[in-house]
């Protein structure tokens, strides 16, 4: 399993833009057969920050993912929008249990 974690500030004028963007992306990415959570979150103490949380089945189900053509859209139209460089961290998880 890969959780992928993208965390990205918009420029204050492109907020409105980057939620649509999003919300374009996101129908199509859950919908995906190697994805088990395709979240994004806005900071409520800083509404031009954002996160994508994401966990995958596997590696090649989220380098699938970034060959569909809502990501590539997503990829293509989001630099602008961006302040700054997206950080991205990914962690390959061997199990997961719940607690409590």
């Amino acid at each position: 399993m890969l959780i992928l974690i993208v965390k990205f500030r918009t420029k204050p004028e492109c907020r409105e833009r980057m939620i649509a963007l999003a919300k374009d992306a996101i129908g199509p990415s859950r919908s995906e057969e190697g994805c088990m959570i395709y979240d994004f979150l806005q900071d409520p103490y800083d509404p031009d920050s954002f996160t994508f949380y994401e966990k995958w089945r596997s590696r090649h189900d989220l380098d699938l993912h970034f060959e569909e053509p809502h990501f590539k859209e997503f990829a293509q139209k989001s630099p602008e929008l961006i302040e700054g460089t997206p950080n991205l961290v990914s962690y390959e998880v061997a199990s997961e249990n719940k607690i409590a």
